[in-house]
C-alpha cells in the first residue's frame, strides 16, 4: 500500500512538472520558438498521462460504482495520451532538424501507428480486448491484445530511431541524445512491461526522458542566445569597420592632395586664406567621418553646411571653374548623412569638370517645400549624361556610384525618392522627395 502512494505521488509530481515545463517553455523568451513550442505539446501530453494513471492507481481496488466510473475513464484517457504521445515526439523530431526538413512522411507513419492504436484502445473498450476494468473488484486487468499495443509501441519507437539514426547528421549531438532517451528508456520498459505486470515502468521512464528534453532544450536556447550575441557583436565589429573604410573611401587621394597642394602655394601668398582652408578641410573630414558613422537622420542645415565646405574646398583646389547658387526657402527638415554632398560631388566630377576649358559651371541647390513633403534639388550645368545608364541597374556606370549611394541611404525613410533628369550636353537635376509629418 505505501508503495502504491509513493508511486501515485511519484506520478502526480511527475505531471506537475510536465505543465511547468510546458508553461514555461510556452510562455519564456526563447530563439527556438518552434521547437519550443513543439517540446511543450510533447511535455503536456506527458503530463496528462501521467495524472489520469496517477488517478488509476489511486482508485485501483476501491469498491463501489463511482470508483468503476472513474476507473473506466481515466484508465481510457490514459491509453488514450499513450497512443497519441509519438505524434508529438515525431514532430517535436522533425522540428529539431537543421537544415531542410524532409520527415514529413516519418511524422505520417507514426501517426498511422498512433490512430490504429486508438482504435485498438475505443473497440477495448466494449469486448475488453486491450483491456478492462474488472467491476467485481475494481481491478484493472490486461485483455489477450495487450501485446498489440505493446508491439505497435515498439514498432513506432523503432522507427523514430531508424530516423533520428538516418538524419543524425541534421540533429545535434545532444538533443540527438535527449530524442533517444525518450525511445531507448520506454522502449526497455515496454519490453519488460510485456512479462512482468505491476507498476508502470514506461511512465517512469517518460518522467526520466521529459526532464532530460527540458534540460537539453534550455541548454540549447541558452547557447543558441549566447552564439547570436556574438555574431551579433561580430557583425557590429564588421560595422564599425566597414564604416571606417567607407569613411577612408570618402577622403578621395586626389582631393586631398590637391587641397593640400592649394593650402602649400597659399602658404607663400595669402597666409589667411591659407589658414581659413584648413579650417575648412579639418571641419570637412570631421563632418564626413561623424557623417558615415550616423545611425539617426541629421538636420538638412548640418548636411547644407558640410556641402557648402565641401565646395569651398573645391573652389581653392579649381578656382574660376564653377559657380555656386543657394536656394534653400525650406530648412526644418532631418535626411540621412551624406545625402546633398554626394551629388554635388557627382555634379562637379562628371559634369561640370568635363566642360571644355574656359567655360565656367554653375551648381544650384534648391530646397522647398511642398504639400506634405520637401523637394531638394541637386542642379548643374555640366556635360550631362546618358539615362539608360541609369535606367538599366545592370549597365549602372561606375562614375555615377554617388548617386545610388544616395538612393541607398534614403531607404531609411519611409516613402523617399530620388529622381534623375539628364541629358548630354544640358546638365543634370536631381530631385531628393521627403515625406512631412503633418
Amino acid at each position: 500500500m505505501v508503495i502504491k502512494y509513493i508511486y501515485t505521488d511519484l506520478e502526480f509530481f511527475g505531471a506537475l512538472f510536465c505543465w511547468v515545463a510546458a508553461a514555461y517553455l510556452i510562455i519564456s523568451r526563447s530563439v527556438i520558438k518552434r521547437q519550443y513550442r513543439a517540446l511543450a505539446s510533447l511535455e503536456a501530453a506527458i503530463g496528462v498521462m501521467l495524472f489520469f494513471d496517477a488517478l488509476a492507481w489511486l482508485y485501483r481496488g476501491n469498491p463501489g460504482r463511482t470508483a468503476f466510473v472513474v476507473l473506466t475513464v481515466v484508465n481510457f484517457l490514459n491509453f488514450v495520451a499513450n497512443a497519441v504521445l509519438p505524434v508529438f515526439y515525431s514532430v517535436y523530431i522533425l522540428l529539431s532538424m537543421r537544415g531542410e526538413k524532409s520527415g514529413s512522411k516519418f511524422v505520417y507513419v507514426i501517426t498511422g501507428f498512433s490512430l490504429l492504436s486508438l482504435a485498438f484502445i475505443s473497440i477495448s473498450q466494449f469486448n475488453g480486448y486491450i483491456y478492462r476494468i474488472n467491476p467485481e473488484t475494481n481491478l484493472y486487468e490486461r485483455g489477450e491484445g495487450f501485446n498489440i499495443l505493446t508491439v505497435l509501441f515498439i514498432l513506432g519507437m523503432l522507427v523514430g530511431i531508424m530516423f533520428i539514426t538516418k538524419y543524425r547528421k541534421n540533429i545535434p549531438r545532444f538533443r540527438r541524445i535527449a530524442l533517444l532517451s525518450f525511445i531507448i528508456l520506454p522502449l526497455i520498459a515496454a519490453v519488460i512491461q510485456a512479462f512482468i505486470y505491476g507498476y508502470s515502468l514506461s511512465n517512469i521512464a517518460c518522467i526520466i526522458s521529459g526532464f532530460i528534453m527540458f534540460a537539453q532544450a534550455l541548454d540549447d536556447n541558452a547557447k543558441t542566445i549566447i552564439e547570436n550575441e556574438i555574431y551579433i557583436k561580430k557583425q557590429s565589429e564588421e560595422l564599425t569597420e566597414m564604416r571606417t573604410k567607407m569613411a577612408l573611401s570618402q577622403m578621395k587621394p586626389e582631393f586631398l592632395y590637391d587641397t593640400l597642394n592649394s593650402i602649400y602655394s597659399l602658404c607663400d601668398k595669402d597666409v589667411s586664406r591659407a589658414k581659413e582652408v584648413i579650417v575648412h578641410l579639418s571641419n570637412y573630414l570631421r563632418q564626413d567621418i561623424e557623417s558615415i558613422d550616423a545611425d539617426r537622420l541629421v538636420s538638412f542645415a548640418k548636411e547644407l553646411n558640410h556641402t557648402m565646405v565641401y565646395l569651398e574646398l573645391e573652389k581653392t583646389r579649381c578656382p574660376g571653374r564653377f559657380e555656386v547658387e543657394y536656394h534653400t526657402n525650406a530648412t526644418g527638415f532631418e535626411l540621412p548623412a551624406l545625402t546633398i554632398q554626394p551629388l554635388v560631388e557627382n555634379a562637379l566630377r562628371h559634369g561640370i569638370y568635363k566642360l571644355p576649358p574656359g567655360d565656367t559651371g554653375k551648381i544650384m541647390i534648391y530646397s522647398a517645400k511642398g504639400n506634405g513633403y520637401v523637394k531638394i534639388s541637386v542642379v548643374d550645368n555640366g556635360v550631362g549624361f546618358d539615362m539608360t545608364k541609369i535606367e538599366k541597374e545592370t549597365g549602372f556606370d561606375r562614375n555615377l556610384a554617388g548617386i545610388q549611394n544616395v538612393r541607398n541611404r534614403l531607404k531609411i525613410m519611409e516613402d523617399a525618392e530620388l529622381h534623375i533628369q539628364s541629358q548630354e550636353g544640358f546638365g543634370t537635376i536631381v530631385d531628393i522627395i521627403i515625406p512631412t509629418k503633418g
